[in-house]
């Protein structure tokens, strides 16, 4: 296995005893020190894929390595090294912060220290002896994190941990995710159908739909992908002659003018100046590049 791959499947596969395929060939490539966002709608084989990893369904084809290793021949030495949120977390609600953490504890096997560690790293370390009922959504996912984080675990799993949260808890997990990446060394694997947001904390990308991989690579290269799809909206005093003028940028009449494809800005400095220099005004040129969520849409849209 390769050293800078932390997790690696190979041809996953996987159905339900109703017959119905959730999975299929599902080749997973989380690289050591990322953040690999893990997008899809709901019921795309995102949570089926990180219990898969975990051991919590068997595997029926496929292989799954993990720090280099077999799942099913070194699971308990590899799970030890894994923290998880998956689904629901079990919190108890007449208990505090400190006392959540405290059952779990001894489970893990570590020292008193590593509860206030793991308080301070979640941004929970004040909240005294207030029970985890009365904790905002936020408050309880950052506790279910802090659960996770107790035996210091390499790779963080998290699926869907934005689900319920309103904006201000979205951007403290947000502030979450990236401290842990980058002050503490963990390789994040995070599930999520918010496209807009986890484009705004991942380092990698992998697109399920209907259990298919669409796109697995660096963020980087999912937004060069994304600028082949980048379109400019122009309106001009002669449309039909810009439209002429411009025939070799696909262009396509709208309702508010046209549009033509460009790839970076000296492009549209140089369609700008053609069309000047051929005595058109114009009146309006604004870049619209393909968001996350509108190349979902374009890639699942080919497969559907």
């Amino acid at each position: 296995m390769d050293q800078q791959l932390i997790v690696r499947t190979t041809g996953l596969t996987y159905h339900y005893s109703r017959g119905v395929q959730t999975l299929h060939n599902i080749d997973l490539r989380v690289e050591r020190g990322s953040i690999y966002g893990f997008l899809g709608p709901n019921g795309s084989g995102k949570t089926t894929t990180l219990s898969l990893l975990l051991g919590l369904l068997g595997n029926q084809k496929g292989d799954i390595e993990i720090f280099g290793q077999h799942l099913h021949a070194n699971r308990e030495a590899i799970l030890g090294r894994i923290g998880s949120l998956i689904e629901s977390p079990s919190l108890y609600g007449h208990l505090t912060a400190r006392e959540n953490l405290e059952v779990y504890r001894s489970t893990y096997g570590v020292p008193a220290s590593r509860v206030e560690e793991v308080l301070e790293t979640v941004g929970l370390a004040d909240t005294g002896k207030k029970v985890a009922k009365k904790f905002s959504l936020g408050m309880k996912q950052r506790l279910s994190i802090a659960l996770a984080l107790l035996p210091n675990p390499e790779l963080l799993i998290l699926d869907e941990p934005s689900n319920g949260l309103d904006p201000a808890g979205i951007i403290e997990l947000r502030a979450l995710v990236k401290k842990l990446n980058k002050e503490h060394g963990m390789t994040i694997l995070i599930s999520s159908h918010l496209l807009g947001e986890i484009e705004k904390m991942v380092s990698h990308v992998g697109i399920i739909y209907n259990g298919r991989m669409l796109f697995q690579g660096p963020l980087g290269d999912l937004h060069r992908f994304q600028k082949r799809g980048s379109r400019l909206f122009i309106r001009t005093s002669d449309n039909e002659a810009a439209y002429q003028l411009l025939h070799e940028h696909e262009p396509e009449m709208t309702p508010a003018g046209m549009s033509v494809a460009y790839n970076d800005d000296t492009q549209v400095a140089a369609i700008n100046r053609r069309l000047t220099d051929s005595q058109l005004d114009v009146y309006l040129l604004h870049p619209k590049e393909t968001d996350l969520e509108q190349l979902f849409i374009d890639l699942t849209s080919a497969r559907s």
